[in-house]
């Protein structure tokens, strides 16, 4: 571990991420160093391993964040190298995180904050890329590197897809990402959440339409579900019946609110009836789209957990735009 902790840019924050309980203890050695993107953008406020392990906590329902190493473009440290991005040590390295599914004990999960589908990796980023990934090789930390589509079960997965030769010049640039498979077994850690974040086209409303036997809750190892008929699955079911939007219609919850109750859709939108809350606060403030109105000053949107009912009165404080 010496050379990992002597990075000059390596910030200890293993006591001090949000956490619901410890992962579990590995009972195989490390032999893989899976890199993974996280889908945020990188400089939004959002794209940092506190924001993360809050969303994996609360969206996934894990004990903590998945990585257990976070790189973070937006938080800049001035090195004898030059500037490097933060890289925030977030679990020791014998926890068994939930990152890469049956695959995540004997694997390092990393994660580098940024959607690079949709921006450009910036020089000083893959500078701190190499740099982490020669120390965690000199450390003996791990005897190969594998993007997060390589590891068993995720060959679909559009994680990471940043470019290889430019920032990971020890990565297999031959690795092509499959097309979507019919079916989708699955692995530790799956939430419908984490298996359609990764997909383009997909999201959780077309999992549970796809699947309409599976109750998303108490997903298990071994379990198939429909993945390939997926998409767009949701828009092909008969809609509940509510007020036709002329445009599409967009709500934000405040960052100065630190929670939102939430309703299921069969559940009376009352304050004993809520059973999950989303966290604004947390994430700089929070953006949905509205999906209907079953009642006044009720909106349905579409969240980790599915379709929520919220309140959005304007005494609220949520703020009802259109685009």
């Amino acid at each position: 571990m010496k050379n990992f902790l002597a990075l000059p840019n390596v910030v200890d924050m293993r006591s001090r991420l949000p956490k619901k309980q410890h992962y579990g203890a590995r009972s195989k050695k490390i032999t893989t160093r899976v890199w993974h993107h996280s889908l945020t953008l990188s400089h939004l406020p959002g794209s940092d391993a506190e924001s993360f392990a809050s969303y994996h906590i609360e969206a996934n329902g894990w004990p903590g964040v998945a990585y257990a190493i976070i790189i973070e473009p937006k938080n800049v440290v001035q090195t004898p190298r030059g500037k490097r991005a933060r890289i925030v040590w977030a679990h020791d390295f014998d926890r068994r995180t939930y990152h890469a599914g049956n695959a995540n004990d004997y694997s390092l999960g990393i994660c580098v904050a940024g959607d690079y589908r949709n921006e450009r990796m910036r020089d000083f980023v893959k500078e701190t890329i190499d740099e982490l990934q020669a120390a965690l090789v000199a450390d003996g930390v791990g005897r190969e590197d594998k993007s997060h589509h390589e590891m068993p079960g995720y060959s679909w997965k559009a994680c990471c897809v940043f470019d290889y030769k430019g920032a990971f010049t020890f990565l297999n640039q031959q690795a092509l990402v499959k097309p979507v498979p019919a079916t989708y077994t699955i692995q530790e850690g799956d939430t419908f959440w984490n298996i359609a974040n990764n997909m383009d086209g997909i999201r959780v409303a077309d999992l549970e339409a796809a699947n309409p036997g599976v109750d998303s809750r108490f997903l298990q190892i071994g379990q198939v579900i429909k993945l390939g008929e997926a998409k767009e699955a949701s828009l092909k079911e008969k809609p509940v019946p509510e007020r036709q939007l002329a445009m599409k219609e967009y709500v934000y919850l405040p960052e100065t609110a630190k929670t939102w109750k939430t309703y299921r859709l069969d559940a009376e939108p009352a304050a004993k009836n809520s059973d999950w809350s989303l966290t604004p606060a947390k994430f700089g403030g929070l953006e949905y789209e509205i999906l209907g109105y079953p009642q006044a000053h009720i909106a349905t949107i579409e969240t980790g957990r599915g379709h929520r009912n919220i309140y959005v009165a304007p005494s609220t404080g949520a703020k009802i735009f259109m685009r």
